[in-house]
């Protein structure tokens, strides 16, 4: 009587649970996807008469095809199975984990001279550098940016900076190409200009340096000389001067040469007064040769003024919308030594 019972359940259970013992396996690829940020992918199985796919064990409604798409954000950490029938008989595979990369957000590390000043913009001297290297890991897609422009070639992992702007990123790390982010912020620089002294010719045999400061330090071809505001230069050679003006953003002067011997076979112009304030006056001297003309030059070397030597009488020339800095009084036939001089208002 016994036998019976257990016969008879040998024969029930299989209807019972929907699957028996096939001849065949279903299996899933890929076997072991990971998804990027909001990217999808396709799960697949072998060609079976009918399907239905289960996410966690429960089963999916409509997933009744030989695929099933999943996604990164709806279906990331969770397990997918598929009960395959062929002739009548149906067997369940093995699960699928469904994964997905996570990443931390992009981010920049600054690197180069130390700013002089850490708030809500880094602050530089001229010539300082900043350097901004991306997160690791974040190689692809890198695109940098200056007020939210593109730089033009700016796509390495570290940006050099010289400039000012708001400095931001955007990239995708190696693994996910086209998941592409942002750190979210700018990054604020300035540089400040530097405070750099002017060598003055007085004309007397000295030289000065302007404007004045705290203390300066004299070189001559590198080596200190002088700590006086004004020297008398015994020697031919580059003298350069170094002026403590109490700022952060300081530099040594540009180097003053004393006129050759070659030099003195030419003649130069005088100046009524340097610094100039307001109004130029250039007084011809008589080796200088007349209806020549003669350009005011910035430090850039861009002309500022123009106008043509006199056949009498001096030059005036309004320089009052000038800006305050360094100008050169030159010959546009070099026939003649040219002249540095300051305006400063």
């Amino acid at each position: 009587m016994h036998d019976r019972y257990i016969l008879t359940l040998a024969l029930v259970l299989p209807s019972i649970s929907g699957f028996a013992q096939c001849t065949f396996t279903p299996t899933i690829s890929p076997a072991n996807p990971i998804l990027c940020p909001d990217a999808t992918d396709t799960l697949t199985t072998q060609v079976y008469g009918a399907y239905q796919w289960y996410k966690d064990g429960s089963a999916i409604p409509g997933a009744t095809a030989q695929t099933l798409v999943v996604e990164q954000s709806a279906d990331a950490g969770s397990t997918f199975t598929v009960s395959a029938t062929l002739d009548g008989c149906t067997e369940m595979s093995a699960p699928v984990l469904v994964d997905g990369w996570v990443f931390l957000l992009p981010y920049v590390i600054h690197g180069g001279d130390a700013p002089i000043n850490q708030g809500p913009e880094l602050q530089f001297c001229e010539g300082d550098t900043l350097t901004l290297t991306l997160s690791p890991g974040y190689t692809e897609n890198i695109v940098w940016t200056n007020n939210g422009n593109p730089i033009p070639g700016a796509t390495a992992p570290v940006l050099t900076v010289t400039t000012d702007g708001n400095y931001s990123v955007t990239a995708a790390p190696g693994e996910c190409p086209n998941s592409i982010m942002g750190i979210g912020v700018e990054v604020a620089v300035n540089f400040t200009p530097n405070i750099q002294p002017d060598i003055v010719d007085l004309g007397d045999g000295q030289i000065c340096v302007y404007p004045t400061g705290n203390s300066t330090q004299w070189y001559f071809e590198g080596a200190p000389i002088g700590t006086t505001d004004c020297i008398t230069p015994s020697s031919t050679g580059a003298y350069t001067a170094f002026v403590d003006y109490g700022l952060p953003c300081q530099s040594m002067s540009d180097p003053w040469f004393p006129t050759g011997i070659t030099e003195r076979s030419l003649d130069r112009p005088s100046l009524g007064s340097n610094p100039v304030r307001g109004t130029l006056v250039i007084m011809w001297h008589q080796g200088i040769a007349r209806g020549g003309e003669w350009m005011l030059l910035d430090l850039l070397g861009r002309p500022v003024r123009t106008g043509t030597v006199p056949y009498t009488a001096n030059s005036t020339v309004d320089v009052g919308n000038l800006m305050n800095g360094s100008y050169v009084l030159v010959s546009a036939n070099s026939s003649w030594l040219p002249v540095r001089f300051l305006v400063h208002h």
